[in-house]
């Protein structure tokens, strides 16, 4: 055998090791998701993670895992994703960027018990994210001692290539689609009085929240998405998608988030048995028909009763339906006297549909508020209608200037709000594509951060799209 093909060989025998030792962190990170800090079953993973690293020490390889142009790598091997084994790629490239970090460095002394350490710390700092994530979560190290792993900053501006970034978009439109569908399938069977099945809605919610993960802003960006005919599918995959954004933020875990997925997803349920021709009125309500309209949330929690082998999660979705217009201060609707505080589920429910039903073009109410003024509606209300720190989690969820706003700039042009900034400090410039130039002519402009382009270019306010006659969705599908 060749010199050649002996170092080919080794190649790939290293090549192997590094990718199982993504894996193993994966499921490390994973696992940490989901178990109590001294929990056995973070056992085996640790200590396959660190019976790797010890491998890789051994042939003199470097064992860091790096981001870099959208790429993973342990020390210079560029790792490839298998195509039947994805999540580990998307899942840990996720968490680096949630917390900018751009490599993580074992050195030879690594112990078991900073392994564990250091992958329960992802779960104790919050990742805004901004910039500072990555100095509060290096201060968490340092105040647990962890000597042996080291973080390096995330430099790339992006940190994913153009190609990846248009695969998240596709991805992104897929997962949209076929949480459609599932919705469509469950409201369908309860007109029809077939048992609710939620295996094929657990899947996409479960797929929903990788991709939040690793690209939040294309589903949030989705939720632009307006259609008449079908508003009661299209506003639940959008208060779905929106209420993840809030339980993200808030630092539920994966196994939490799919139920409050689940419990966002079939919020509107009980609309499968209001009347057509009064939820496709295109009129407003008389009292009567508004009376029946308001029993929905009733409907729901019937319609939920028939899911088979009620347990927590029944409970929870069931809640969700029942709450989500109830009111912080119990002055909504359905009608009763509700003498518990409202559940952690229906106060993010009622945020996400707040928002999404009032900027959106419903049958019974066809002009929409732009989303800051819809944010400024919301914050009026804030500590008697909704929960006022949930809401300001939303706010930073979308962007005081959210997602999908139009926005007239300082230099007369026109531009679509692609990703909020998540500092804090720079609420007010967010990444916009142009979509005209000075004179107004239409353009397909490039995208450009606000918060480092030139100072001329400001957001000098919000317009309302329908008046420029502007579909805002097509620029996010």
């Amino acid at each position: 055998m060749s010199e050649n093909n002996i170092s080919l060989q080794a190649e790939e025998v290293v090549n192997r090791i590094c990718k199982t030792l993504l894996y193993h962190f994966f499921v490390l990170l994973k696992t940490a998701k989901n178990y109590d800090y001294g929990h056995s079953a973070m056992n085996s993973p640790i200590s396959k993670v660190l019976g790797i690293i010890k491998e890789l020490k051994a042939k003199k390889e470097d064992t860091s895992i790096k981001l870099k142009g959208g790429y993973l790598f342990v020390g210079e091997h560029r790792l490839k994703p298998d195509k039947s084994a994805i999540e580990p790629f998307t899942f840990t490239m996720g968490e680096l960027k949630r917390y900018f970090i751009g490599a993580i460095n074992f050195d030879s002394h690594v112990t078991a018990a900073d392994i564990g350490k250091f992958a329960y710390s992802f779960g104790e700092v919050e990742p805004l994210p901004s910039p500072q994530t990555f100095e509060k979560f290096q201060e968490k190290l340092e105040e647990l001692d962890i000597k042996s792993i080291t973080i390096e900053v995330l430099t790339e501006k992006k940190g994913m290539a153009g190609d990846e970034l248009e695969s998240n978009k596709e991805r992104a439109k897929l997962l949209y689609a076929k949480t459609i569908s599932a919705v469509t399938d469950v409201m369908e069977d309860v007109k029809i009085g077939q048992t609710l099945k939620l295996k094929k809605s657990k899947r996409v919610i479960q797929s929903m929240i990788d991709q939040m993960l690793t690209a939040e802003t294309n589903l949030i960006g989705l939720t632009t998405i307006r259609c008449h005919d079908e508003y009661t599918y299209h506003h639940s995959v959008n208060v779905c998608i929106l209420s993840l954004g809030i339980g993200q933020r808030i630092g539920l875990k994966k196994a939490t988030l799919c139920e409050l997925g689940l419990a966002s997803l079939f919020h509107d349920i009980g609309k499968s048995d209001i009347p057509l021709q009064i939820l496709n009125k295109p009129a407003p309500f008389t009292d009567e028909e508004w009376a029946v309209m308001k029993s929905h949330p009733l409907h729901g929690v019937k319609e939920l009763m028939k899911l088979k082998g009620l347990d927590t999660l029944s409970a929870r979705i069931i809640t969700g339906a029942f709450e989500h217009h109830l009111n912080l201060n119990n002055s909504g609707y359905p009608n009763i006297v509700y003498k518990r505080e409202m559940s952690l589920f229906g106060r993010i429910i009622a945020i996400a549909d707040c928002y999404d039903g009032v900027t959106s073009s419903r049958v019974y109410s066809r002009k929409p508020m732009t989303p800051d003024k819809a944010l400024k509606f919301m914050s009026d209300r804030a500590g008697e209608i909704y929960d006022p720190v949930l809401l300001k989690l939303f706010i930073n969820c979308v962007g005081v200037y959210p997602v999908g706003s139009l926005v007239l700039l300082s230099t007369r042009e026109l531009a679509v709000v692609m990703e909020s900034n998540p500092a804090p400090e720079m609420w007010d410039s967010p990444v916009i594509k142009l979509i005209s130039d000075r004179a107004g002519n239409e353009i397909d402009g490039p995208e450009i951060d606000l918060a480092d382009a030139n100072k001329e270019r400001r957001i000098a306010e919000a317009v309302d799209p329908e008046e420029y006659h502007i579909d805002i969705s097509r620029y996010f599908l």
